[in-house]
């Protein structure tokens, strides 16, 4: 629940600020805004080497995948007859 408390607290002398126990193990992101202001906010944050994965052409291609799977079911390759499609002699 959202409180409109505000705090103020000393940043050490080696940059860090504590902001409490429930924030452990979150990920924060922290905007400034100005020189003299910041804003802290919770959430999940993609890092950018998988942006790419987070995109609308990412998602369509990964939909286009899934809807080719439903329609081609793996099956059990016959190996005599790809073997023969290929060329090659049966290996003993």
């Amino acid at each position: 629940m959202p409180s409109n408390n505000a705090r103020l607290l000393k940043v050490a002398a080696n940059g860090q600020i504590s902001i409490g126990k429930k924030w452990a193990g979150r990920e924060i992101r922290i905007q400034e805004i100005s020189e003299s202001e910041m804003l802290i906010s919770s959430g999940s944050f993609v890092p950018d080497s998988q942006a790419t994965f987070h995109t609308a052409e990412a998602k369509q291609t990964l939909a286009e995948f899934d809807s080719w799977t439903e329609k081609n079911p793996p099956k059990k390759t016959d190996i005599k007859a790809l073997r023969a499609k290929l060329g090659k002699k049966a290996s003993r």
